[in-house]
């Protein structure tokens, strides 16, 4: 019989996974008559105050004396590199999870989070970032809860911070038209890495309702939004200047709030990606046991802490502690003087690395799942667009089959071009996509038929599709379409050749995929007229997304120019 053997068991916690829970990076103007260098210490200052606050120990004196110091205290550990010569101050605490000071939440246990703060001099100016990683080990199944560090207000009520704009804890009030021109430049601008929450005036006669000036109460959401995204409002006097300026499409009025999200583009950004909640569905809101304004408020703070966990931003100058460490370890090489001291501090600069290489593969990893899941989800949402679009068709051919005539035959058409994005989202949707560019376009239509531009979209969306869908030894379809061609006046052709498109730019090209940056070639066009006079000459560009199964329109309904013209 073998002897058994009693072997002790081995804890062994395992692999944590790391997120990205908050992200902040804008810029602090020095006062009147400090340099940069001056308020990166007084901002160290600040951010070593709070840190002080959070850690449990006394801060070493090299704190105060801005240098570079490490704390630990069983398991709370305070790292800070400072380089002055450069214009770089990091910090890292890393701290186990902790009880809510409100009392609502336990400590979650093997949950740690890692702050970390970065302040660089660039130029004139001295660049912060901060960031928050939560890391859970594998038995640790509690959600995560986002938060916003408080030093970020501290920074912002201390210095004059910006992000384009000034991060306040107070709402920008729009009172006169010459503000908008503002407005359109904070939203355009590239540097802008916040959202811009735009609340716009109600009318409580229309709602039938008596309601706040905004519906959401603006001062409390800005104080909560504070270094999470701009709140703007707009009274009701402004709102038809704005839609002249901007569109209908990516307009708000009468109560509605839209989030503005940054690198915004007009002609190229599916206006979906930046949110548009109606008066309606903010009084009839539930989020997380609270209704209507109330409920909308929290949805949109929870919204602004989800983007900043994941939006893209670009740090430098700033530097986060690992590769702080590298910089500082390269500045001490170059000053060796003998062989010892360049083998220790090729040791130093090798663990840097090292600890740096150790940080980016979890976060590596922690990317990777989260692209995995939004794959898993693309691609269900894929297949779920798919058998909801075969299911439309089903239905829409078994009314013609039963009534004899086109279900779209009862489809009404407006008199004036604001109507058409939503007018082609409620009757074309899933056949024809108005691509944000020709939508953004369509406030500077001159044509004068709108008439026949409405019913060219239809004939695009019809006739065109059907013909793109026949089989092989179906002629019927293609002749509808010529038969439809030939009831408009209108022809359709190659627009330009792809050879002639590449010399004019991005003209003859549009970002399709919506939100990706791949250039798809308007390839065909719909023609009346050839004069160059834009008010009797009808154009509309377009391609066919074979994938989709749809047309999509690219511009309309003036000419494209060429270098010619």
């Amino acid at each position: 019989m073998p002897e058994i053997v009693n072997r002790p068991l081995t804890v062994r916690p395992g692999r944590p996974t790391v997120r990205t829970t908050f992200q902040f990076c804008a810029a602090i103007e020095p006062d009147a008559g400090r340099s940069a260098e001056e308020t990166l210490k007084d901002a160290a200052g600040v951010a070593l105050d709070w840190l002080a606050s959070k850690f449990p120990a006394a801060l070493p004196a090299a704190a105060k004396a801005g240098k570079s110091f490490n704390a630990d205290e069983h398991g709370q550990t305070l790292q800070v590199v400072s380089i002055p010569e450069v214009g770089l101050w990091s910090a890292r605490l890393m701290q186990p999870d902790a009880p809510s000071p409100y009392g609502d939440r336990d400590a979650v246990a093997g949950r740690t989070w890692t702050t970390e703060l970065s302040l660089a001099a660039d130029g004139a100016q001295v660049r912060v970032g901060i960031r928050v990683l939560c890391a859970s080990l594998p038995f640790t199944q509690a959600p995560i809860k986002l938060t916003r560090p408080r030093v970020v207000v501290d920074l912002a009520n201390r210095f004059k911070m910006r992000d384009v704009k000034p991060i306040a804890a107070e709402p920008l009030y729009l009172k006169q038209e010459d503000e908008l021109p503002r407005l359109l430049a904070l939203l355009t601008n590239p540097a802008r890495s916040l959202p811009v929450f735009l609340l716009t005036q109600p009318d409580p006669h229309r709602l039938g309702l008596n309601v706040k000036p905004f519906l959401l109460d603006e001062v409390q959401l800005a104080r909560r939004l504070q270094g999470l995204g701009h709140v703007v409002t707009m009274p009701k006097d402004l709102n038809p200047a704005w839609t002249m300026m901007v569109g209908k499409t990516w307009s708000a009025f009468m109560g509605a709030v839209r989030t503005y999200r940054p690198r915004l583009d007009f002609d190229q950004d599916s206006p979906t990606n930046h949110p548009l909640a109606l008066a309606d569905r903010v009084l009839a809101f539930e989020y997380e046991g609270q209704i209507a304004e109330d409920a909308f408020s929290a949805f949109l703070v929870d919204q602004a802490f989800v983007y900043a966990a994941t939006k893209p931003i670009e740090w430098k100058p700033c530097l986060f502690h690992a590769d702080a460490l590298q910089r500082d370890a390269e500045i001490a090489r170059t000053r060796a003087k003998d062989d010892q001291d360049w083998k220790q501090l090729y040791e130093q600069e090798i663990a840097a690395l090292g600890k740096r290489a150790e940080e980016a593969e979890g976060l590596a990893n922690s990317y990777a799942d989260d692209v995995d899941s939004l794959k898993n989800e693309l691609a269900e949402a894929e297949q779920e667009n798919r058998r909801l679009g075969h299911y439309v068709e089903t239905l829409r051919a078994q009314l013609e089959a039963k009534t004899g005539r086109s279900a779209d035959a009862t489809i009404t058409i407006p008199d004036d071009y604001d109507s058409m994005p939503e007018w082609v989202e409620a009757n074309l949707a899933g056949r024809l996509l108005l691509h944000p560019r020709a939508a953004s376009g369509l406030k500077d239509a001159k044509y004068e038929d709108v008439n026949l531009v409405y019913k060219a979209l239809l004939a695009l969306g019809m006739e065109y599709r059907n013909m793109r869908l026949r089989s092989a030894d179906d002629d019927g379809p293609k002749q509808a379409w010529q038969q439809k061609l030939g009831e408009l006046s209108l022809e359709c052709e190659g627009s330009i050749t792809k050879e002639r498109a590449g010399e004019e730019g991005d003209t003859y090209f549009v970002k399709y995929p919506l939100g990706t940056v791949k250039n798809q070639f308007l390839d065909l066009h719909l023609r009346k007229g050839s004069t160059k006079d834009d008010r009797v000459c009808m154009r509309i560009y377009f391609f066919w997304d074979a994938d989709k199964n749809r047309v999509v329109v690219g511009w309309l309904p003036g000419h494209l120019d060429t270098r010619a013209t």
